[in-house]
């Protein structure tokens, strides 16, 4: 029997750019690039700043289903399988709209970019520290989605403290809405960050009290060795 892991990585990859593709078929069915959006000069500051906020807030969701999962608050009503895939597919399409939100950087009229722009951190031309820290942040990103498809090679625990980068790429990419966003000065947008973040930190902390109450549990084996004369 082939093991989920070792398939689940590439279903979640077709999944996401399915739906990716599936969204933006429909949109434009829609009609929603029409000639006169397509004249809008800033038509694409506005896909910038949409693809961003969804970038964002499908991090989030994804932070806060991990947790949901690792903790095992939905081990009851969701499949392990099913929930795996779910936040390993969130997670892409977290990464899919962050590629699209620098790529659309590209055609922006007020600055101008280039690839190392977008590649390399700390140099675009537009608050460059506020940017780098997203451009560290989508690094952080990348790196653990595509852990899961050499998990066999790094071992479990490897890819367990790899995993941890992710509350730190969480929080640099927080940082960066805060700082380069668009709408930073939006009191939905803080509202909507601080309930995000604020959600994180909560199950981050249940899950290292559960985790510390367990381990602090005498093990069969340890008891057992207590009893030897």
């Amino acid at each position: 029997m082939v093991k989920p892991a070792r398939w689940m990585d590439s279903l979640s990859m077709i999944f996401s750019l399915a739906v990716a593709v599936i969204s933006t078929a429909w949109v434009w069915q829609r009609g929603t690039f029409n000639i006169e959006l397509a004249d809008d000069a800033t038509l694409t500051w506005h896909l910038v700043r949409s693809a961003g906020l969804s970038a964002y807030f499908l991090m989030t969701i994804a932070m806060v289903w991990g947790l949901a999962v690792s903790s095992r608050l939905v081990k009851d009503w969701s499949p392990g399988v099913l929930s795996m895939l779910l936040h390993s597919t969130i997670s892409y399409l977290s990464l899919i709209f962050a590629a699209g939100h620098a790529l659309l950087l590209l055609r922006d009229d007020y600055y101008v970019y280039h690839i190392r722009d977008l590649v390399v951190p700390f140099i675009g031309p537009y608050r460059p520290f506020a940017v780098g820290l997203g451009v560290l942040a989508f690094w952080v990103g990348l790196m653990i989605a595509l852990s899961f498809s050499i998990k066999k090679h790094l071992g479990h625990q490897n890819w367990k403290r790899l995993h941890y980068l992710s509350y730190g790429g969480y929080g640099l990419i927080t940082l960066h809405a805060l700082l380069a966003g668009a709408d930073a000065h939006l009191l939905g947008f803080k509202v909507s960050v601080a309930v995000g973040v604020l959600a994180v930190i909560t199950l981050l902390a249940y899950r290292v009290g559960k985790t510390g109450g367990t381990s602090s549990k005498p093990t069969a084996k340890a008891v057992a060795v207590a009893k030897k004369p």
